[in-house]
């Protein structure tokens, strides 16, 4: 574990913001995650790093829990306070030769965070991103994904689709030789990797991180 500090705190929306802090020459792969705590609480979360790999500071994507033990710490912060990190942890990684084939990313919410990694840390990847969230507004810096990104809201006005990101997934031709990754709530993940095996795709062709 080591000591960080943060270095700007930058809000989203109502709910979720961006917590960026020091790297301190932490080595990680795109797609992991650390865990994180307001320094002196004892308590833990895991958090995709939603920040490049080039970056010289690591930034996470935070949504408020109202009575949860760790978010509301982490999105009260200010520059200057401390933070606790422990890792990188996980294999939801872009490994070998699955970088340079074509790619699905499905995400609920800040599910959001390790794609947005990825697509700053790699050039060119052949990618579509579907982003399911309730409002509009939950697009959470979504530029960064130029046209390979598609925002289907369930409860509102605007986005590309109007029904949850699987509604939109059946809707699709998927290409055999794709790689999927699905992260967000355990609800879109079960019901997206039926639909992606009835489409052809192998369990080793599907990868999975729950945010529960």
């Amino acid at each position: 574990m080591m000591y960080c500090r943060v270095l700007q705190l930058r809000r989203l929306t109502d709910a979720v913001a961006v917590v960026r802090f020091e790297r301190l020459g932490l080595a990680f792969e795109p797609g992991q995650y650390i865990r994180v705590s307001a320094a002196g609480s004892g308590e833990f979360r895991d958090c995709s790093i939603y920040s490049g790999i080039s970056s010289d500071y690591l930034e996470l994507l935070v949504r408020r829990v109202e009575n949860g033990l760790v978010s509301p710490q982490l999105c009260d912060l200010s520059p200057g306070d401390p933070v606790v990190i422990d890792g990188p942890y996980g294999h939801f990684t872009l490994a070998g030769e699955i970088r340079s084939g074509p790619l699905l990313f499905v995400a609920t919410g800040t599910g959001i965070a390790p794609f947005h990694c990825f697509v700053e840390s790699y050039q060119d990847l052949d990618c579509q991103l579907f982003h399911g969230t309730g409002i509009c507004a939950e697009a959470y810096e979504s530029a960064v994904f130029g046209d390979c990104y598609t925002h289907c809201v369930s409860r509102g006005p605007g986005g590309h689709f109007h029904g949850r990101v699987t509604d939109y997934l059946r809707t699709q031709d998927i290409s055999a030789e794709t790689h999927a990754f699905l992260c967000g709530n355990c609800d879109m993940i079960y019901t997206a990797f039926d639909l992606l095996q009835a489409r052809g795709l192998s369990d080793t062709q599907i990868h999975t991180e729950i945010y529960f």
